[in-house]
């Protein structure tokens, strides 16, 4: 509507200038040399307007046709652009079609006039990897790198995810690292350098890290708690494959939320009893446990003890069954500490309870290892049998091996 009140008043404003031009008397000479040439005021004007007209059209032609190869190479890359595109979509449709070589031949073929080539370079390494070409996948991700280097970061990630689903542990350990010193506290390198931590046993690594993933949130808590587990046990006992003073070390490197874990603190006593089985501070450990929460394997490591005194612990013991009377594993400790104390009646009795209330091979080896050492022979045999059915791994405590410790009365 309004380009038609536009050409309305066009056509008005011509109408009342032609009829102005018309009714005016003058006119215009022009005198060229001998050529001389006279007409009326509006034809000249027409003639001008005409004329100028002429030249406006011929000039653009004539620039049109100056530019027309720069104008060809412009639409032929433009052309090879949008063909760049349709092959990167191509490209990634092959790849969720898992058609993984048509997808690489698409994004290679079309990268170099894309206008993105670094993504066309990274689909390209992700298919080349699915194929299991690593030769491939490499030079595509130098290659990428190369034609982007501000997308470092991005690179170095997929090169990095790539390497760890491949189980190159430690060439994803050390790219991760390398973007770690370079783009410190980037969650999603702290979350792939943990997943790599992991298989090469680098434990005090993932220790240091686990205090800015937890500030991060990016990982669910369950995750990370079971990640700082793993990593305080596992540093553990590499430690106390050294020496007990590197354990001693390694425990007081903990963090508080590790060094409380029930988990992290028995393989913490299984490491000081490796040792020394008699350690009093594992005692102490396992005994001050127990009184906050029951755990048949803390009972089972406390029955376990050595000490050079084995009265207290065994005192213990059997206070906690005037609580628990029917727990076979505290029956099974109490047995093996009544042994220690050389007090083979009271032995007996608990292993014999032990064994009639939870069968085990560990608690009818015992009881048969006694049971000969009192001249039992058949019921030994029969509970040798029992044990050898049930299966585990057995060692006849010091005292029944010992013939000089002579047996106690039966009561105890």
């Amino acid at each position: 509507m309004i380009r038609l009140f536009g050409l309305l008043v066009v056509l008005l404003l011509s109408a009342a200038a032609a009829l102005w031009f018309h009714e005016q008397a003058g006119y215009v000479l022009v005198s060229v040399g001998d050529i001389t040439l006279e007409t009326s005021l509006f034809l000249a004007a027409g003639a001008a307007i005409v004329a100028v007209l002429l030249g406006y059209f011929l000039v653009r032609m004539l620039v049109r046709v100056v530019r027309t190869p720069g104008s060809m190479r412009g639409w032929w890359r433009r052309r090879r652009r949008i063909r760049a595109q349709q092959r990167l979509i191509r490209g990634l449709v092959r790849m969720a079609e898992g058609r993984y070589a048509d997808a690489e031949r698409a994004l290679v073929n079309s990268a170099v006039h894309a206008d993105m080539p670094m993504l066309h370079y990274l689909c390209a390494a992700w298919s080349a990897h699915r194929s299991g070409a690593a030769r491939r996948r490499d030079h595509y991700l130098a290659l990428a790198d190369r034609q982007d280097p501000e997308a470092r970061l991005a690179i170095g990630l997929v090169q990095a995810q790539l390497y760890l689903e491949d189980e190159q542990w430690e060439t994803a350990f050390a790219t991760l690292n390398y973007l770690d010193e370079k783009y410190p506290r980037q969650p999603r390198v702290l979350e792939l350098l943990c997943r790599a931590c992991v298989p090469l046993g680098e434990w005090d690594r993932l220790l240091t890290m686990l205090p800015a993933l937890k500030r991060l949130g990016t990982l669910e808590k369950g995750y990370v708690a079971d990640l700082e587990q793993r990593a305080a046990r596992g540093s553990l006992l590499a430690a106390a494959r050294n020496d007990e003073a590197a354990l001693e070390r390694a425990w007081n490197r903990l963090p508080r939320s590790a060094s409380s874990n029930p988990a992290v603190i028995l393989t913490y006593v299984d490491a000081r009893m490796q040792f020394n089985p008699g350690d009093p501070v594992a005692e102490k450990l396992l005994r001050n446990g127990l009184r906050h929460a029951w755990r048949p394997s803390w009972v089972e490591r406390y029955g376990r003890l050595d000490m050079k005194d084995p009265g207290p612990p065994f005192a213990i013991v059997e206070a906690w069954l005037k609580e628990r009377p029917e727990d076979a594993a505290l029956l099974l400790a109490a047995g093996r500490l009544a042994i220690a104390n050389g007090l083979w009646g009271r032995a007996r009795s608990y292993l014999e309870a032990a064994v009639a209330r939870e069968p085990t091979g560990e608690a009818c080896y015992l009881l048969a290892c006694l049971q000969q050492r009192l001249g039992e022979s058949d019921s030994a045999s029969e509970n040798f049998r029992l044990a050898a059915e049930l299966g585990g791994g057995f060692r006849r405590p010091n005292n029944l091996l010992r013939p000089d410790v002579m047996p106690r009365a039966v009561g105890g």
